[in-house]
């Protein structure tokens, strides 16, 4: 059983191709058991977000996967995760439930999103823009070191990064990035 606060705010340098790596492993393993529940045909996209997805980005060393799914599966494809990987299931909303979970020594936090809700759309966007843009990348991981400094409790280091996110989903609405969703308004 993984606990979403199990693993210390801790920032580690980037490993950007090590993550690329397992998070492609993980993504085979979470089509596998979704196929095996027989919700393959539920799966939207599945997508590598959060800070290990941003070459050269110090991040907290939790591989994050969004993967979504077809409105009204979101729970049950949660539950199949778990049944066949193991993990644990939080249900934050209809929309939004994640599994946390390890393998080989790994941790993964692997959000499932309805495809209607905004919360993947909104790490996708800040995913790209971050990829893109040094400036704003360089002043994320400003945020998130000053973040780590100041406080243990995870909700506390998620909610100081709102400003800045929701700066980020501006510039990803204003600037010339080809989304095929409409860009959140905010977080």
């Amino acid at each position: 059983m993984v606990d979403l606060h199990d693993d210390p705010l801790e920032l580690v340098d980037s490993r950007h191709e090590t993550w690329v790596e397992r998070y492609e492993a993980e993504r085979g393993r979470v089509r596998d058991a979704l196929a095996a529940a027989d919700l393959a045909q539920r799966i939207v996209r599945i997508e590598h977000v959060g800070s290990t997805a941003v070459p050269d980005l110090a991040a907290k060393d939790i591989v994050d996967l969004d993967v979504v799914v077809a409105d009204g599966t979101v729970r049950e494809s949660a539950a199949a995760l778990v049944d066949r990987l193991d993990g644990t299931r939080y249900d934050n909303h209809d929309g939004w439930s994640v599994v946390p979970r390890r393998h080989d020594g790994q941790r993964f936090n692997v959000h499932v999103f309805a495809e209607s809700d905004d919360g993947w759309k909104t790490s996708v966007a800040t995913r790209d823009v971050l990829r893109e843009r040094d400036d704003l990348r360089d002043e994320y991981e400003a945020v998130k070191r000053r973040l780590t400094d100041e406080t243990d409790d995870l909700g506390d280091y998620s909610r100081g990064k709102t400003e800045l996110v929701e700066e980020l989903l501006e510039v990803a609405r204003d600037g010339d990035y080809a989304f095929e969703f409409a860009v959140p308004e905010g977080v």
